[in-house]
């Protein structure tokens, strides 16, 4: 009897210990925002992929229209790729060449790039 509860009490452990307080996350997909002022559209893409463990690639794709006296002008197009290192304690995606940093919300449905909020599409 004593062997049984020894037993039962050692697989306890062992299933709890095998258990992460963290469960991971896979930020990998297509996040998108959309904005606009007086002066301009954005639409602007980010486009996350995993590469290692904790090494990801973000490309950022922008496409902008500039509005001049109520016009609206042809659509200009941008693009941009980096290499980041994702935190999985502190939900953070970084890139250390010019210290950005992409938040990831809890929900894994959004990420935030400085103050602008981007949501997953994919």
């Amino acid at each position: 009897m004593k062997a049984l509860i020894v037993c039962i009490c050692i697989l306890s452990f062992y299933i709890l210990g095998c258990n992460s307080n963290h469960p991971e996350h896979d930020i990998s997909g297509v996040y998108v925002n959309k904005s606009q002022s007086e002066y301009s559209i954005a639409f602007d893409t980010l486009i996350i992929s995993k590469k290692a463990a904790t090494n990801y690639e973000v490309e950022r794709k922008t496409g902008f229209q500039k509005i001049r006296n109520g016009s609206t002008m042809s659509k200009e197009f941008q693009s941009e790729k980096w290499p980041a290192q994702f935190d999985q304690e502190k939900m953070l995606l970084s890139e250390t060449e010019l210290g950005r940093q992409i938040s990831v919300e809890q929900d894994g449905k959004s990420i935030n790039l400085k103050r602008t909020s981007y949501s997953k599409i994919k």
